[in-house]
Order: C-alpha cells, then sequence, then structure tokens
C-alpha cells in the first residue's frame, strides 16, 4: 500500500487506514463529489439523520473488502482489484443517488453502473466547463492507469461479471456481498430504525472459497439469516417508505417536464447543484422544488395492492411500467379532471425496483458443511421467505398535490382500469 497513508474516522467502522493508489484513488474528482451526493435521497424527509452520503458508503464497502480479503487470504493482486472496485463503485451516480435513475434508464438505456465503467475508461467526465480549467486532480482512470490497474478487471468486479475471478465479483455483487452489508448497516443507522443490527464480523470469519466461488461456512448461517431479514425489512420501511417515495417521484416528475432534457447532464451535478438549476428551468420545476423544500409533498390518491390485483388489471399493470405509456395515461388524467401538467404522477414501482436493485430477493448462497456444498434453502426456511415477500406492498400508486386529492381518489381506478 506504500509509506503514505492517512486515518479517516467512519461512524461505522471506526478507523478506516487508507494509502498509496487508494489515497490518490480518494483524492480523485470522481471520488470527492460524492461528498456532495447523498446515500439515500431524499430519505431526510421522512429519517431526518439520513444525510449521510455515497462517499462515506464507498469507503465504507473499501474497507469491508480489505477485511474480506484478508480473511480469504486473496494475493496481493486480487486484493487491489477488489479493494479498487468497492471503493469506485458508486463514482457513476448522479444527484440523490438512486432517485434519477429510471430517468436515464429510460432515455439512454444505461445507469449508474455503465456511467462507472465509462468514467473507469476515461470516456466520460463528471466536469462541467466551467470547473475543469480549476482541478489539477488526476481522474481515476488517470490513476488506475498510471499504477497499471486492469480497468477491464475492475468494471467486471463491479458489475458482477468478473469471470477469472468470480469469488471477486461475488465479494460485491452477489446474494450478499460487502456493498450490501455495509449500506444496510449505514443506513439503518443514520435513519434510525433497528433492522441493521449485523455482526460484520461473524459474516467476513465465515466467508470461504470454494471451486473459485465464494461460499459460507455452515456456521454462518445465522447471521446469514440476519443479513437477508435486515434487506427485507429495510426496503420495505425505508428505501420504499411511501412518504419517501413521493419525495422522490416528484424530483425525477420535474426533470421529465424539462423539454429536451440532457439526463448526462444532470446526472454529473451533485445534489445542490441540481436543485438550483430545476429552480430557473421554469415555474412547474421551481415549484417542485420549493415543495420539497419546505416538505410540502404530494400526497396518497390512489394505490392498488397485490392483493386486488387481478388478470385484467395486471395486464394493464404491465403496460405502464413502460414509461412513455404511463406519461400518456397521466396527461389523460390530467386532462380529463382539469389538474395542472405535472401534477398526477402515476407509480408503478416492481420493475424499477427489481432493476435498480437486482439483488434484492436472491438467496442463492452456497453453504460448505464439511465436504459437502449445499443450498441455503437446505438450512432455513428464511431464504424462501424472503424471496415470496413482495416489496413495496403496492403495484400501482397515483400522487396528486393536496387540492386535487379528492376528485382523483374518486376517479383514478376507472380511469386507470376501465
Amino acid at each position: 500500500m506504500g509509506n503514505h497513508s492517512k486515518t479517516i474516522r467512519d461512524s461505522i467502522h471506526g478507523n478506516i487506514k487508507i494509502g498509496g493508489v487508494f489515497l490518490d484513488l480518494l483524492g480523485a474528482p470522481e471520488i470527492q463529489r460524492l461528498h456532495n451526493v447523498k446515500q439515500l435521497g431524499l430519505a431526510h424527509l421522512v429519517f431526518p439523520g439520513a444525510h449521510h452520503t455515497r462517499l462515506e458508503h464507498s469507503l465504507g464497502a473499501y474497507n469491508m473488502a480489505l477485511k474480506a480479503s484478508e480473511m480469504l487470504n486473496l494475493d496481493e493482486s486480487e486484493s487491489e482489484l477488489v479493494t479498487c472496485a468497492a471503493l469506485l463503485h458508486d463514482i457513476g451516480h448522479g444527484p440523490f443517488s438512486h432517485t434519477l435513475e429510471s430517468i436515464l434508464r429510460d432515455s439512454l438505456d444505461v445507469n449508474h453502473v455503465d456511467l462507472t465503467e465509462r468514467l473507469l475508461f476515461g470516456e466520460y467526465e463528471i466536469f462541467d466547463s466551467r470547473e475543469k480549467e480549476f482541478i489539477s486532480s488526476p481522474s481515476v482512470h488517470e490513476i488506475l492507469s498510471k499504477n497499471n490497474i486492469n480497468q477491464r478487471y475492475v468494471a467486471d468486479i463491479i458489475k458482477g461479471k468478473m469471470l477469472e475471478y468470480p469469488y471477486l465479483s461475488q465479494l460485491l455483487d452477489s446474494a450478499i456481498d460487502v456493498d450490501q452489508l455495509d449500506y444496510l448497516i449505514r443506513d439503518a443507522y443514520y435513519t434510525g430504525v433497528a433492522y441493521g443490527m449485523i455482526d460484520i464480523e461473524r459474516f467476513i470469519q465465515t466467508l470461504v472459497i470454494n471451486d473459485d466461488r465464494l461460499a459460507i461456512a455452515r456456521k454462518g448461517v445465522g447471521v446469514v439469516e440476519n443479513i437477508l431479514m435486515a434487506r427485507t425489512l429495510m426496503y420495505s420501511s425505508v428505501y420504499f417508505h411511501k412518504t419517501v417515495r413521493i419525495a422522490e417521484l416528484m424530483l425525477s416528475k420535474s426533470i421529465e417536464m424539462i423539454p429536451n432534457a440532457k439526463p448526462l447532464d444532470f446526472f454529473k451535478m451533485t445534489d445542490a447543484e441540481l436543485v438550483n438549476d430545476l429552480k430557473n428551468e421554469g415555474p412547474f420545476q421551481n415549484e417542485i422544488v420549493t415543495y420539497l423544500k419546505y416538505r410540502v409533498l404530494f400526497k396518497q390518491a390512489y394505490l392498488l395492492t397485490h392483493s386486488n390485483l387481478d388478470e385484467q388489471k395486471n395486464e394493464i399493470v404491465k403496460s405502464l411500467e413502460d414509461a412513455g405509456s404511463r406519461k400518456e395515461k397521466e396527461r389523460e388524467i390530467e386532462d380529463a379532471l382539469n389538474i395542472p401538467p405535472g401534477h398526477i404522477i402515476i407509480d408503478v414501482p416492481y420493475r424499477e425496483l427489481h432493476q435498480s436493485e437486482p439483488r434484492i430477493d436472491q438467496t442463492d448462497i452456497t453453504i460448505i458443511d464439511g465436504n459437502e456444498q449445499k443450498s441455503l434453502d437446505e438450512f432455513t426456511p428464511v431464504a424462501g421467505a424472503v424471496r415470496s415477500r413482495v416489496i413495496p406492498d403496492w403495484v400501482v400508486m397515483v400522487v396528486t398535490d393536496e387540492k386535487h386529492r379528492g376528485v382523483v381518489s374518486k376517479k383514478a381506478e376507472k380511469m386507470l382500469f376501465s
């Protein structure tokens, strides 16, 4: 790691020592920008302590990857690759983290992982034209190249596609990985909920490599159960809390309503820059960011749960997962009820949730019991319960501002499904 190092005090992991190439990477603009991107987007409007950032999480994931590397006795080059990947895995995130990712996906068919890959290869940069002259720090791409670190391997680990060393990918992207572990513990801590109490040390101590794949020793089944339950509860109670979701939908709508918006331009921004930019985009955008500033949020006017979903409604719900169809239906309701443009938002969350976090119901964890290789299902019913749990508990939600809530509540179901 080199002689020069720094110790950073982290609220979750305590002292994190970082040096050598990792210290250089920490100073790169792509990483430093994450100081100004909230980890949980707009969740602070419901959980006031949730002001932690993507940089904190990146450092936490790096620290856990380093500990796991040591426990697994990875060689120096493997450890360097997976810890680089852990530190850099979120540099492609836009303002407010996952909040706006659906816009990027719908308009350009890319996500933050794709942008991370572009940054690693120097194909994309996070500066705007007014900033570049002031920043002399080398980019992530330049640092990796200077230190002969294989960007292709780092990108593949982040994407979960490292075929040559699959266990490295699994450390960062699998049913249970250091990325999820850090964000579950960190997000629980800052939101104040009790679901993220996970014995990290115990988990790391039970990691093994079996046939080039990551696995868990039999004695680790209990902590794996704990992690899976924590993930399920955090998604249902925090990440897809209805009020948090409504705030996120409002911010997304304010960007959707910008004529000829360029998603890659706003994705380079920090949280504060985006809010400031939106204020000057037009009356609707100014209205929405003012509502968010003072926590004047749209309200749920209609909700369809899974238990009330029949075959006919399910076909319509599927059609509304398409962004174009959903926007058309929103305009149809606005026109019919004389509601201003942008004040009807239809949320069909299932597809978006699984695109942003495909690991949410994964339980394909190998357990090593003596000399035998078994599945997690052979030891606990928790795995099956997690897969059967439906998150969130609504399939369609219609939100609007308070003054239109009454009429939308009466008319929404008929207008959606007739």
